[in-house]
């Protein structure tokens, strides 16, 4: 009798052992599907902005660091894209409206550091690009894109509290 008691035991860790098995390999079988659909889209969205911007006229670009801005044309607009690889900026994209053509030698991408300074330097690195855009000899568009306000934002927030 004993001895039966101790094979039900040993069936029962068995079993046990085996749903255990069976349910890790599930878990991770879902993962593994999980990890490859999100690779897949994030590939494919990454791949449609770029032939969309490629299938525009790319007017200017300019990248300093993590940051970078593309500015291209699309029928009677040129649309300036801002983006970056770090957290504190999700990016930006705006329209500026046209009435002619412009080329590329009516933009102009400047980059500065905080304080103004067109002079990267080792303690200041250039977060501000200003997208200033002309048209038939007129600036019709000056903007400044601050790269890390969100930064400078959440450290106000937190002295303020």
């Amino acid at each position: 009798m004993e001895e039966r008691a101790g094979n039900n035991i040993n069936y029962i860790y068995y079993m046990m052992n085996k749903r255990v098995i069976i349910v890790a390999v599930v878990v991770l079988a879902i993962l593994e599907s999980v990890i490859f659909f999100y690779k897949g889209n994030a590939e494919n969205s990454e791949k449609d902005t770029q032939n969309s911007i490629e299938s525009e006229v790319v007017l200017a670009s300019s990248k300093e660091g993590y940051n970078s801005v593309v500015v291209y044309q699309e029928k009677n607009a040129l649309i300036v894209s801002a983006k970056s690889e770090t957290a504190f900026f999700e990016g930006t994209q705006f329209e500026v409206e046209t009435h002619g053509n412009v080329n590329s030698d009516d933009i102009e991408i400047v980059w500065t550091t905080l304080g103004g300074s067109t002079e990267k330097t080792q303690d200041n690195d250039f977060i501000i690009a200003e997208v200033k855009i002309t048209e038939n000899g007129k600036l019709i568009s000056d903007t400044k894109i601050n790269f890390a306000k969100k930064a400078f934002d959440a450290v106000e927030d937190v002295l303020k509290k």
